[in-house]
């Protein structure tokens, strides 16, 4: 008996700092007979199987819930049971949220039985700064007990702001521009605010005057899919000759001016931080660009075949950025699309492809669709200035035009 005594004061010396209070009331309490050490042992057993929820890290990263504790035949049951099986889900669910709402659904997941727990795994990954509200429920064992649910709020700590944005880059690279230009390139290096772009840009002359709306400003802000680039237009009504507003406020660039670009820091990027810092440009406008891309006039310097050399185009003035990545290609004698890598060079003035794969001999083709611009909107075949405007109700034509190099056959 005094042997049984000591045993259980030891094991609930064990689990006090799991059950608090239990040991105040065990240290003190004068066992008198069998059936008070079978009390202890019921007590001892109960706090042992009362379920546990908790979290699962993987690098430090909260990504599953689980549920510790469950009656074995209860786990075992779950465990031959098919994936898509409501069981799992009546017996852990877990909500967005410290309080569910009526008719809230739980979050969507997978489960599994790991070891001796039961594992939820939400199909989308846990957030920093949201709470979730995890609930197990086990049915009765028996008639003449109640079911049990147990429940749990884990609220995960928001993660650490990321490092603000900055301008990347801004397209045109050159600090010579045509006085025709046609638009920039703004590129951040994280994805950025919507709905006020132009509110954060300016166009500075050489006085430091802002120039009188120089920008075309539209509602549907010229964002590519990722939000880290931004079209952003002069007024073309300014740009091409001949045209109302051109006439009305006159051009935005002048031949000889000195100009800046401002790109401000109130700009918030889309965690809702400024821009890490003003951006500017400068600038000098030289005479309009006004005759179309010719093609002919490029210069290719070829590679040799058996390396990987890297094709080069070199070009009379600078071409569109945007456009360039990917209105020109490479086919091969086979007329089969070569795969590689494209790289522009310094002020967009040479185009570079190296191959996946080494160059084999003979003749190969540049394929360049005649979307193909450049800074001020000239096209090939087609300058800016030439009036289209009979052809603005017909859908676009895509047309190509090619050119031939040789791969030269490898040194020896």
């Amino acid at each position: 008996m005094n042997r049984t005594v000591s045993a259980l004061r030891a094991f609930l010396r064990i689990v006090s700092a799991q059950v608090p209070g239990l040991m105040a009331g065990a240290i003190s309490w004068r066992p008198s007979g069998p059936a008070v050490v079978a009390g202890l042992l019921f007590c001892a057993s109960a706090a042992a199987a009362e379920p546990q929820i908790r979290l699962v890290e993987q690098d430090k990263i909260p990504v599953a819930f689980e549920a510790a504790g469950l009656p074995a035949d209860h786990l075992a049951a779950l465990a031959k049971l098919p994936a898509e099986d409501d069981a799992w889900a009546r017996t852990l669910s877990v909500y967005v949220g410290k309080g569910i709402q009526a008719g809230q659904p739980a979050i969507a997941g997978t489960y599994a039985v790991k070891g001796d727990a039961l594992r939820f795994t939400p199909r989308y990954p846990l957030k920093g700064g949201l709470a979730y509200r995890a609930e197990i429920f086990l049915p009765a064992p028996d008639r003449n007990s109640a079911p049990s649910r147990h429940e749990k709020v884990v609220e995960l700590p928001a993660p650490p702001p990321p490092a603000p944005a900055k301008v990347a880059a801004v397209y045109p690279s050159a600090s010579v521009l045509p006085d025709n230009q046609l638009r920039f390139y703004l590129h951040f290096s994280a994805p950025m605010s919507r709905g006020d772009v132009y509110d954060h840009i300016r166009l500075l002359n050489e006085d430091g005057q802002s120039v009188n709306r120089p920008f075309l400003e539209i509602g549907e802000e010229l964002w590519d899919n990722s939000g880290t680039r931004l079209t952003l237009l002069f007024d073309p009504g300014r740009v091409k000759r001949g045209l109302s507003p051109r006439e009305l406020l006159g051009p935005v660039l002048e031949t000889g001016g000195k100009y800046t670009l401002v790109i401000g820091r109130g700009w918030r990027d889309a965690s809702g931080q400024p821009l890490a810092a003003e951006f500017r440009k400068e600038f000098t406008a030289a005479a309009p660009v006004e005759t179309a891309i010719d093609h002919k006039a490029w210069k290719i310097e070829s590679p040799a075949a058996g390396t990987r050399e890297a094709l080069v185009i070199r070009f009379p003035h600078p071409l569109d950025r945007a456009l360039l990545a990917r209105t020109i290609t490479v086919e091969s004698p086979a007329d089969r699309q070569v795969a590689g890598e494209v790289t522009i060079g310094k002020e967009e003035r040479s185009w570079q492809f190296r191959p996946d794969e080494p160059w084999k001999p003979g003749k190969h083709e540049l394929v360049i669709d005649t979307t193909l611009e450049d800074t001020a909107g000239n096209r090939i075949g087609r300058p800016f200035e030439v009036d289209r405007f009979d052809q603005v109700d017909q859908g676009p034509v895509v047309e190509f035009v090619r050119l031939f190099f040789e791969v030269r056959p490898a040194a020896r």
